[in-house]
This record gives structure tokens, sequence and C-alpha cells, in this order.
């Protein structure tokens, strides 16, 4: 590598580190909003929809991997198949900046419910 190749390096891993540092109160209310869109969520898909279960999992519950475009994972026990649609609708739409994904566990593949059981959060 070029002395020149070696600075560019250099500069570049700087600015990461810096923008990374930069960025993180806007990260960590990110994060913070998407908790209180999870529980609101939560209370909705319960009140509405009568789950019996909601569980969050991903990148919520893993802060280090949680970056500015992540979403909401929820999983979902007790959903009635006809309502999937419209729940994922109002669950998509409580927050113009944080996505929901909505997983069911009588819909989902077998191999996603295992990480839901094994890493997911209730709520």
């Amino acid at each position: 590598m070029s002395q020149q190749q070696k600075t560019s390096h250099k500069q570049h891993v700087e600015w990461l580190r810096r923008s990374s540092t930069q960025s993180r109160p806007l990260l960590k209310e990110r994060l913070d909003r998407a908790w209180q869109t999870a529980r609101r969520a939560t209370q909705l898909l319960q009140e509405r929809y009568g789950v019996s279960r909601v569980r969050v999992f991903g990148s919520l519950i893993h802060p280090t991997q949680f970056h500015t475009r992540s979403d909401i994972d929820l999983a979902v026990e007790g959903l009635a198949v006809q309502d999937y649609w419209d729940a994922l609708a109002d669950v998509l739409f409580l927050d113009d900046e944080v996505t929901v994904d909505l997983v069911d566990s009588d819909t989902c593949a077998p191999a996603i419910w295992a990480i839901v059981e094994k890493e997911g959060v209730d709520l």
C-alpha cells in the first residue's frame, strides 16, 4: 500500500469514527422512538385484534445492530388470519419514521419463528 493510500485509508477511518460519534444522539432518539412505537403497536394489537402475545426481535433488541434504517420487528400470536392485513396496516401507520414489520406465528417460516422464540422479548 502506498503512502497516499495509507493516508487516504487513515482519513477515511477517522471520518467514519467522527460521523459515528456525531450520529449517536440521533440514533439514541430513533431507538427510543422505535421502542415507544413498538409498545403502542403492542397495545393496539392486543386491544383491537385480541392478540395473546407480542414479541419484539431483530435489531431493536440488539442496539449495536440498530441503525438509521432499522425497522421494528414484531411477532404475534393469536391474530386471526383474516385480520393480518388490517393489523399490519394499522401498525405501519403508527409512526412515519420507523416502519413496523409484523410476523404471525401461524403463517411465518419455522426458521423465523425459531429466531423469535430464541431471541425475542415479550412486550
